[in-house]
């Protein structure tokens, strides 16, 4: 499945495709560029180890209220990542308040400890809407973009996957 993402690095927009073939393998394009392939392996839960171009990269990721920042070779850079296809329209329809909410979805498997947020909710960004358990560590899973809860898809106690979607905002 192909992903059309919008990054803000610096002020600056940058075009990111990110697809994952069948085979397993990641490819990445960049500003319409030719796709690369890349390998990617999560460590541990936010840092990752990308093998691109025959160079190997280390990245912490830390998801904060603001945005997201990357540790990226002992630099940090903030980063603002969108959904292309959303933004192009909330373009379309008047302005990027147009399309508000967010899907928030497990970024690791285990098991929902707690759902912290009620149908109907305002909810800020960086927010804490679920807490997952994972190799007996509970995880915090936050909101990104904040606004109302609309749907609840998971109960405690019971187990999700990698992608699953915990909760959607409106």
């Amino acid at each position: 499945m192909r992903h059309e993402l919008q990054a803000t690095l610096g002020g600056r927009e940058v075009a990111i495709a990110v697809e994952r073939g069948r085979d397993g393998q990641w490819r990445v394009a960049v500003e319409g560029g030719p796709a690369r392939p890349v390998d990617a392996v999560e460590i541990r839960p936010g840092t990752w180890s990308l093998l691109m171009d025959g160079r190997s990269i280390v990245i912490d990721v830390d998801r904060r209220a603001g945005g997201t920042a990357l540790l990226v070779g002992g630099e940090e850079v903030r980063v603002e990542l969108a959904d292309a296809r959303r933004t192009r329209l909330a373009q379309a329809v008047g302005g990027r308040a147009a399309v508000r909410g967010e899907l928030v979805r497990a970024p690791i498997a285990g098991k929902v400890v707690k759902v912290q947020v009620s149908a109907g909710a305002e909810v800020t960004a960086g927010q804490g809407v679920a807490v997952l358990e994972a190799m007996k560590m509970e995880n915090e899973i936050r909101a990104d973009r904040g606004g109302t809860v609309d749907t609840i898809h998971v109960q405690p106690g019971q187990s999700v996957d990698s992608g699953e979607l915990l909760v959607t905002l409106r």
